[in-house]
């Protein structure tokens, strides 16, 4: 099956434990609890969730998953890996540090909402309170811009989602360069080429050097949570009400499944297949 047709999707559900195929793509369901974040490392998919702490599985076999480390009733919002193999976790709820003997990992003590690693293997956390980076063993304020929901980076530039729209900064010396959906509630931003790509409420933003494009989906009070791109360029949308697709020259995207379901997560994994993190009880 060509890679942009082969669709794995990872779901989560809160009680019945059950793998099922889906049609019209092959589909496997695995049973864990809320999902927050997806991400690839090596030859392993890591599961971060609301309240059972980090998950491992082999793409192949995801019956193989497995609890890696984290603290029960404490979630676990983003996670990230450094260059030399290191996990890293982030949380809204501050001031917990957990490390685990199966996967040593860090729970930074700042209260954030999402954590990434640049180019140079840098940490930055979008925080509660501010954005951070690293400085030698220690969090540092990058500048003072207040709450951050997201981050993504591009060259010398970090593109910040937040409560009034995505504004991109100079990465080293912490100046506004431009902004863009003033007004609009974003929760996402990804980097994807040369590209900025996020969004928040009814729209998905496509960003580069001379403009934006914006694609929008429905229905009313949508708020984009998770964008995932394959390797033919479309682009799949994880949404409170759905999973919706679209080529980056729509006007609009369509919900393809999981109509009415939060999807906070997707992850499209080294064989070009997708996996969807399921925020939901099954009905």
């Amino acid at each position: 099956m060509r890679k942009n047709f082969l669709l794995i999707i990872f779901m989560a559900w809160f009680s019945m434990p059950f793998a099922h195929s889906y049609s019209p793509e092959n589909t496997q369901a695995v049973n864990r609890m809320y999902i927050y974040n997806l991400q690839q490392h090596n030859d392993s998919i890591y599961v971060a969730t609301q309240d059972s702490g980090i998950f491992r599985f082999s793409p192949d076999c995801p019956d193989s998953l497995f609890r890696v480390g984290g603290r029960y009733t404490h979630p676990v919002r983003s996670i990230v890996f450094s260059k030399n193999g290191a996990c890293y976790a982030c949380s809204y709820t501050p001031f917990l540090h957990s490390r685990d003997s199966l996967l040593p990992f860090t729970l930074l003590p700042q209260p954030a909402w999402s954590i990434k690693i640049d180019a140079e293997n840098i940490l930055w956390i979008a925080g509660v309170r501010s954005i951070f980076r690293q400085k030698n063993d220690s969090l540092v304020s990058f500048n003072h811009f207040g709450e951050a929901h997201d981050i993504a980076f591009v060259g010398n530039q970090i593109a910040v989602a937040h409560r009034n729209g995505i504004s991109i900064f100079n990465k080293e010396s912490g100046a506004l360069v431009r902004e863009f959906c003033k007004g609009v509630i974003c929760w996402t931003i990804m980097q994807f080429d040369s590209l900025f790509i996020g969004g928040g409420l009814n729209s998905c933003v496509i960003i580069n050097k001379e403009n934006c494009k914006i694609i929008t989906f429905g229905p009313e009070k949508n708020m984009l949570w998770s964008v995932a791109v394959n390797p033919s360029g479309i682009l799949y949308l994880g949404t409170q009400k759905g999973l919706f697709r679209a080529n980056k020259d729509s006007p609009s995207a369509i919900c393809i499944g999981f109509r009415g379901i939060c999807i906070k997560s997707l992850l499209i994994d080294n064989k070009g297949r997708l996996w969807i993190g399921r925020f939901a009880k099954d009905k």
